[in-house]
């Protein structure tokens, strides 16, 4: 089964959806931070208000980033 890319109304609809919501950010390996660091980017481009919480199961200590 082929799945069709998303339209331009459902791109538009995904990020006005995204932009009202806090977000939840769940990786299960982090190791050098890169793939959360593209997401959170992406994600603050769209709204640099969303609050974001990252869940990872296994991760490097010196990541970790104190709450604000």
């Amino acid at each position: 089964m082929v799945k069709s890319l998303p339209t331009i109304e459902q791109d538009e609809e995904l990020c006005t959806t995204i932009r009202k919501q806090n977000i939840l950010v769940m990786d299960d390996v982090t190791t050098s931070g890169s793939t959360l660091n593209e997401v959170l980017r992406t994600l603050r481009i769209l709204n640099d208000d969303n609050e974001i919480t990252i869940f990872s199961l296994i991760g490097r200590k010196d990541l970790m980033a104190e709450t604000m």
